[in-house]
Parts: C-alpha cells; structure tokens; sequence
C-alpha cells in the first residue's frame, strides 16, 4: 500500500513558511491603513488647513502593499499546490505501475484517468487557494481586529460579535457540502467513464444504431451532473454569502454604536476601513471550506487507489545479469483460474499454449512476465524467485508481446523501440521494419520521424502486430512471451511469426490458436479449465487423438 505524499515535504515547508511571511505583512499593512485612515478623516475638522500628506501616502503605499503581497502569496501558493499535484500524480501512476495487471484491467479507463484531472484539481485547489489562503486569514484577520480594539474598543465590541456569528455559521455549514461534493464527483466520474469508452467506438455505433439511445443517455448524464452542479453551487453560493451579510450587519451595529456613544467621525470612519479589510479574509475562508470539500472526497478516492494490492517484491539477493536464453520454472503456481500449474521451460525452449478462451494462458504469461504473483507457488526465472529480481533488470530479460501492448503517441521510431535499451541505430530499426513487412508503413508515414497517432491509431491492427514483432527481435530478450502473435495478421504476417520463432534464440512461450505455429515449436501445452491437461512435442499430441489434437480439427474451429 502506498501513502499520500506528505503536505510539507520536498520543500513545501518552506513554501509555507514564506506564505506565513506574506500573511504578517498583509495584517501590518491592514493595521497601518487603519490609523492611517483615522488621521485623514480627522484632518476634515481643520480644513482648509493643510491636507495630511503623509496619511494620505500611507494609505496608498498600505494599498500597494497588500496588493503586491496577495499577489506574491498566490503565486507562491500556487507553486506550493502544483508541486504537491505532482508529487500525487507520480505517486498514483507509480502505484498503478506496480498493481497486478487484472487488478488494472478490472477499473474503467475513465473512472482511472480522473484521479488525474478533477481529483487532482481538487488536491491543487486546496493546497494553493485554501491552505495559502487560510493562511492568510490567520494572520489578517486577527491583526485588522486588533487595529480595530486599538482605534475604538467600543466600536470593536459593536462589530466582532456579528463577524464571530458569520464565521460560526459557516463552520456549521460547510460539513454540508461533503456530501454535495461526493454527488458531483460521482456523477462527473460516471460520465467521463461512459465517454472515455464510447468515444473511440463512436461511428461503430452508430453503425448498430445505437446513435440516438446513446444521445438520449448522455442527455440523462448531464442532467445529473447538471442538477448536482446547481445543489453544489447553491449551496456553496449560500456559504460564501455568510461573510457579506455578516460584515454588512457589523458595519450597521458599529454606525449605531459611533452615533450612541458619540464616537468622532474619524474613528467611525476608520473602523468602517478595517470591517472593508476584514471582508476579504472572511469570504477567502468560505472558499477554503469549500475547497476543503472536495479536497476530502479526491483524497479519499486516491486513497482507495493507493489503497488496492500491488506486487510486492521479496529481498534482492543480488542477482547478475546473464546473456544466456532463461530457464523458467513454475511450481504449484495457482493464480485466477490457474490452478497448482507446474513445469519447466529449459533454456532456448520453445513452448506453444493453446486451450480455449477464458482457459488462464494469458494469465500464464503474465505471472512469467512478472505482471501478476501467484495466490501461491512460485514462479522462478533462472532458479530465481520472479519477485526477487529487480524491475530493470526483469525488462532487459524479458519482453512480453500481446493485445494490450502499448502503442505511445510520438515518432515511428519510437513506437519500434519502446522499452528496448539500449536503442539500436536507425539503420538496424529500419532494417527490422523492412524485414517484419512494415516498408509500407515507412513510405506513407515518412519515415522513423514519422509520428505514430495515440494507439497507433494511424496503423492497422495488423501493423500495429508487425510493430510488435519489430520491438521483440530489437530488445533481443533472454525471455519472449508471445500472447496470439499472429491475431489480426494475413499470412504473410503469421510468416513472419514463424521467422521470429525460427530465428530467436530466447526461451518463448507463445499461446496461439494457429496449427503451423504450434508444430514450429518444441512442446504444446494445452490448457484447460486452468490446468495443463496434455503437454509433449507437437509430433505426438497432434497427431494422437488427444485434448490437442481435437482442439485443431476443422470441426473444433468452426
């Protein structure tokens, strides 16, 4: 389990403590235009005399002053929110990284991605306007109440009760928007969800005709959101309404006071200038609880994400690197529907899985890549627990090719040579993407500089494969793990397999549906309802009437 980064690490104390600076300024200042306000005022009694220069400069230059410090507190505040946005962004995407792959695979792509936009708002907003601004409040608002004791303390006696009954009420208002903020969360995650899953498919679709109910349900999406959008912001309105009605009936009770004790014109006056100051922090704070909110709903979200099992690595005992083809080992390994799964694969061995959908033989891959940890047993490499063998070194001993390959947004060049290190000169890429059938694919894009659309959606399901294979034979791994290589290819393509398979010298499993790339290898493994039912060299469990060699007949395939 993975912890939030810590508030005031990497730096962000120090952060704080410049906002804490900014803030005493900012109550100086404020103090300052007070009594300098009382001075000005008090100068009307002796007109035409000569005007209070100096008063008058003060309340300007306490002006600037405040103005400039909110300015830099801002941006300090918001430097302080980005940094503390980052540090949660490689903190999830790392723990992401590290969770078992059908614990990913079981999360909508939609629901994952907004941990890393409105969650991560929401974190940014709360760090950089809340904190920084509370902050500051802390600091204002008791030195302006201060100024305001010292100019009159009657008329403070007036003023601060109201302003004590507004803050009052809005710490027993914005508990309220806990909830409010959850709502708008969910639904906001729901829809981007939906979309996120029906954009990419959005003219297939329509094709099944499907355009219109799925209008009709977006339409009943964003009514939802709509209504708890409104709830949200009346009710967040109505928080940071508080300190207006608040200041305005302390502004009234101070009048009535000055003119019932007799208060001079001049402490009125600056009294009225210091509730005009105090206003400012006071609606700062319904913001901060407000932002508060939905900070407590995002971390809470990101909790329960850092939350989810990762695969947790034993002690590293110091493995070296080796050049040879690998030997693997699985050892009463169950994982989801595998069960107690046991074998060897030698080094250089080719092994073949087959079995029908649902079987476990691509989670069989999976636990030899690393990507998942049995329930129990183990999986070895070279005689070594899998978990055991650090990260860089399992990527430079084995390369795992499948559906979910990822294809990044950027150049053709590195679409061919993603993840293998070190990266081979351009004339070496091109050679293997000549040789692997993507010629084509270089004259129409322009070459390696060429850019690769997200997901390789500028390639065709079979090119993407051919990219694939381009990546498998550059990273010259010590493990290759092939999952249905040959799916989306013409014949040609599932040549090309072969080739791969004729000419790799690593240990490789590959699972494929195909007869003549299950004879190309030295053993098959069939599998079934999660155990290895029959296994031995295709010569024999083809050719008997086995589970494998009716798993081939023309009657099994259609």
């Amino acid at each position: 389990m993975s912890q939030l980064p810590g508030l005031l690490s990497e730096g962000r104390l120090r952060g704080v403590a410049v906002l804490a600076s900014l803030a005493v300024g900012q109550a100086a200042a404020a103090g300052a235009a007070a009594f300098a306000m009382r001075d000005v005022f008090a100068a009307f009694k002796t007109a035409p005399a000569a005007p209070p220069v100096g008063a008058l400069l003060l309340v300007v230059a306490a002006g600037l002053t405040i103005a400039g410090l909110r300015v830099a507190e801002r941006a300090v505040a918001e430097g302080i929110g980005q940094g503390y946005a980052a540090s949660l962004r490689k903190t999830l995407f790392g723990h992401l990284t590290r969770m078992p792959a059908r614990e990913v695979s079981r999360r909508r792509t939609g629901a994952l991605a907004i941990r890393f936009i409105g969650d991560l708002t929401a974190v940014r907003a709360w760090v950089s306007l809340g904190i920084g601004r509370m902050i500051s409040a802390a600091f204002v608002l008791p030195g302006a109440l201060i100024a305001l004791v010292l100019l009159n303390p009657l008329l403070a006696a007036a003023a601060i009760p109201p302003l004590a009954l507004a803050v009052l009420l809005m710490a027993l208002l914005a508990p309220r928007l806990g909830p409010l903020h959850r709502c708008l969360r969910s639904r906001r995650a729901r829809i981007a969800a939906d979309m996120s899953e029906r954009i990419p498919v959005a003219p297939e679709l329509r094709l099944l005709g499907r355009d219109e109910k799925e209008l009709d349900r977006l339409d009943r999406s964003a009514q939802s959101v709509r209504e708890a959008a409104i709830a949200r912001a009346r009710a967040s309105a109505t928080l940071q309404a508080i300190p207006d009605a608040g200041s305005a009936l302390a502004g009234a009770l101070l009048l009535l006071t000055a003119l019932g004790i007799g208060a001079a014109p001049a402490d009125a006056a600056a009294a009225l200038a210091v509730l005009g100051i105090v206003a400012l922090p006071l609606r700062d704070l319904a913001g901060t609880w407000d932002r508060r909110r939905a900070w407590e709903v995002a971390r809470d979200k990101c909790r329960g994400l850092l939350d989810a099992p990762v695969l947790e690595a034993t002690e590293d005992v110091g493995i070296e690197p080796r050049p040879a083809p690998a030997r693997l080992d699985f050892e009463q390994v169950s994982a989801g529907v595998l069960r107690n799964l046991c074998g060897s694969v030698m080094p250089g061995e080719k092994i073949c899985i087959v079995g029908g959908n649902g079987t476990g033989k691509s989670t069989l891959l999976a636990l030899a890549a690393g990507l998942e940890h049995g329930d129990s047993g183990r999986v070895q490499l070279d005689g070594t627990d899998m978990r055991a063998i650090p990260q860089a070194m399992r990527s430079e001993a084995v390369t795992l090719m499948g559906a979910r390959s990822p294809i990044l947004k950027g150049s053709l060049r590195r679409a061919l040579t993603l993840g293998v290190d070190p990266r081979p000169g351009d004339a070496a890429i091109e050679a293997a993407a000549l040789a692997f059938g993507l010629g084509g694919v270089l004259d129409r894009l322009g070459g390696l500089d060429a850019k690769v659309a997200e997901g390789g959606r500028n390639l065709s399901s079979g090119e993407s494969r051919r990219v694939h294979l381009v990546r498998a034979v550059l990273s010259r791994p010590r493990l290759l793990l092939l999952d249905e290589p040959d799916d989306a290819l013409d014949a040609a393509g599932r040549r090309l397999v072969a080739k791969l398979l004729g000419e790799t010298d690593a240990t490789t499993l590959i699972v494929t549906h195909d007869l003549a790339l299950a004879r190309a290898s030295d053993t098959i493994w069939y599998v079934e309802g999660g155990v290895v039912r029959e296994s031995g060299p295709p010569g024999c469990v083809l050719d008997q009437d086995g589970p494998t060699a009716r798993f081939f007949r023309p009657s099994r395939a259609a």
